[in-house]
């Protein structure tokens, strides 16, 4: 997982003076904060799957959706606001994929597998540009990170048997 989230957000959910005193008694108790991660592999009605090139990823800038949990915000509602935000499509957000920890501090990722509901992509602020590719083949574009690339093929297994059940039963 290491890079292929966002930044952490750091104190922009508390106001100046009180994200510096939270910080100071996380210190003195030794109290490491704690992020959760979302991110999805989104696929589209014929079965490829959405790569977004990242704004603010330089090494590997193509990658999965995938961002930070609001506070109190469900993963699953956070991977939603995510694709809204990032791509301005909507999508029926699945099981779980796999959850992973960040050896770079005390994070998790939760990964779900994604239905496209409906939209079209357009630019955001934190992706520029983005392209529909066919996990079965070998093809995955040049700066794709490469922890994402086995969350794809994981959710290859996977997506026949939600995307049938979700077909049977909408």
């Amino acid at each position: 997982m290491i890079d292929s989230l966002p930044e952490h957000p750091r104190n922009h959910r508390y106001p100046y003076a009180f994200g510096y005193l939270a910080n100071a008694l996380r210190h003195w108790a030794n109290l490491p904060r704690f992020s959760i991660g979302v991110s999805g592999v989104l696929f589209g009605p014929d079965g490829r799957v959405l790569l977004l090139r990242h704004t603010f990823r330089h090494r590997h800038p193509w990658g999965i959706i995938s961002g930070w949990t609001a506070t109190r915000e469900q993963p699953a509602d956070a991977l939603r606001r995510e694709i809204r935000e990032e791509t301005s499509m909507e999508a029926t957000i699945g099981p779980i994929l796999t959850i992973r920890s960040d050896p770079r501090g005390p994070s998790l990722e939760v990964v779900h597998i994604a239905r496209l509901v409906s939209g079209t992509f357009r630019p955001s602020a934190e992706t520029s540009d983005a392209m529909w590719v066919d996990p079965a083949s070998d093809l995955l574009p040049e700066g794709l990170h490469p922890t994402h690339v086995p969350l794809i093929r994981a959710a290859v297994e996977v997506w026949p048997t939600w995307h049938a059940d979700k077909e049977a039963n909408p």
